[in-house]
């Protein structure tokens, strides 16, 4: 028997040990993580950062699966969301690394004796709770701070046999608010320090998990077209993407879900369950906003009516799609200066009912055909679209049914 447990659905975070699913993911993820340091990316709301909080927590309460034990585990996941300049990620990576000594401690001794030097001081405790890097005496000194910081917790693992991984969650946010604060420098810099220490520190044990709602590889194309950037910072890292739940953890999910007092006709559940997943695509947010709807709008009854309404709302009410906004922001926010040419493909391919051959998006659109071409590509990169090919050639279609009814009801 199954342990089900009562869950609330909600949008927001759940605790460690209530994350459902993902164990596939997470077993595929610390394979390569046994060899090399990986990224992670997706469009918000796709469970990103609840994989990466299940991966941290079961690492670092040695619940990895069986063949994994020996590679001695640990994760720090650290949300880069907000930080302003290397100095406060310093300071925020010490923090962790502080916190962390429930699982494991980081002796970041020698990191404190560099930084002693550096200010001619006879001490400097890295873990005393007035520390910080981000104030003026240390900011010359950033790069070797946090280069040195690094080496420190290699040594540790090294000396330990352990392996550590790093979760950089939202790093190209964090990257692309200081591109557009005007600092490229600071940017490259940053960029290429962890491209070394990386590439050095895998050796003695540290993981790197790159994650982010834009791929880092748009912040790598815009250094590219704009400043000659020809660095390759992750071009030896193994690539992830988040998948959708079986229906298998759909129906886990929504059993939790009928514990905190929905009702529903048990001998139609199966039937039920399999209806939201396929509605939602697998997607967890989606099932949890469906059945905050179902709570709010239809007393908690959970049928085939209440499914179909709930599903019209998400696509149809402007009060539930506020999730959905993400389509259209991130294409004036990422590709401003091929928005527009972005939003008429996506409008086309959105009306079809079938996959649109590149030919044929390529004569109903007017542009380039080398420009359509990249336009594709880039959706398809980003996560818009799936593209397969055939005698006829390359074919695209929206990744998710969720988003191709919302794109064109709402915005075709």
């Amino acid at each position: 028997m199954k342990n089900y447990f009562s869950l609330t659905p909600s949008t927001g975070t759940l605790k460690d040990e209530q994350i459902i699913g993902r164990e596939k993911d997470i077993y595929n993820i610390l394979k390569a993580l046994s060899v090399q340091s990986i990224t992670l990316e997706e469009m918000r709301r796709m469970g990103k950062t609840l994989l990466l909080k299940k991966l941290a927590y079961q690492c670092n309460h040695n619940k990895v699966p069986e063949v994994f034990k020996k590679e001695n585990f640990r994760a720090i996941y650290i949300s880069l969301q907000g930080k302003q300049n290397l100095g406060e990620v310093i300071d925020k990576l010490i923090q962790e690394f502080n916190s962390f000594k429930k699982w494991y401690a980081i002796d970041l001794s020698k990191t404190g004796e560099f930084i002693a030097k550096l200010v001619n001081s006879i001490k400097v405790d890295v873990y005393g709770a007035e520390f910080s890097v981000n104030l003026p005496e240390y900011q010359r000194n950033w790069k070797k701070i946090f280069f040195h910081t690094l080496e420190n917790v290699g040594e540790n693992l090294q000396k330990d046999n352990r392996k550590l991984i790093l979760i950089l969650d939202e790093l190209p946010i964090m990257l692309w608010d200081w591109y557009q604060a005007g600092r490229h420098k600071e940017v490259i810099e940053f960029l290429d320090i962890l491209r070394e220490r990386r590439q050095e520190l895998e050796n003695k044990g540290l993981r790197f998990v790159y994650c982010g709602s834009i791929g880092i590889k748009v912040i790598l194309q815009t250094l590219r077209r704009t400043l000659n950037y020809t660095g390759e910072p992750t071009n030896d890292m193994r690539e992830f993407n988040v998948v959708p739940f079986s229906e298998e953890d759909s129906s886990f999910l929504m059993e939790c879900y009928l514990l905190s007092g929905y009702k529903i006709d048990t001998g139609k559940k199966t039937e039920i369950f399999k209806m939201i997943h396929e509605l939602c695509d697998g997607l967890p947010f989606y099932i949890a906003h469906l059945f905050l709807i179902i709570q709010s709008e239809f007393n908690l009854e959970v049928n085939e009516e209440s499914v179909q309404k709930s599903y019209h709302l998400i696509l149809n009410n402007s009060s539930y799609q506020k999730a959905f906004k993400q389509l259209t922001e991130r294409l004036v926010i990422y590709y401003k200066d091929d928005s527009k040419l972005m939003d008429k493909t996506l409008s086309l391919i959105s009306r079809a009912d079938h996959p649109v051959s590149e030919g044929e998006i390529i004569i109903q659109i007017d542009a380039e055909d080398e420009k359509i071409k990249d336009i594709l590509e880039i959706l398809t990169e980003d996560h818009y679209f799936i593209k397969t090919a055939d005698n006829d050639g390359r074919k695209y279609g929206f990744k998710y049914k969720i988003f191709k009814e919302w794109w064109r009801i709402n915005k075709a």
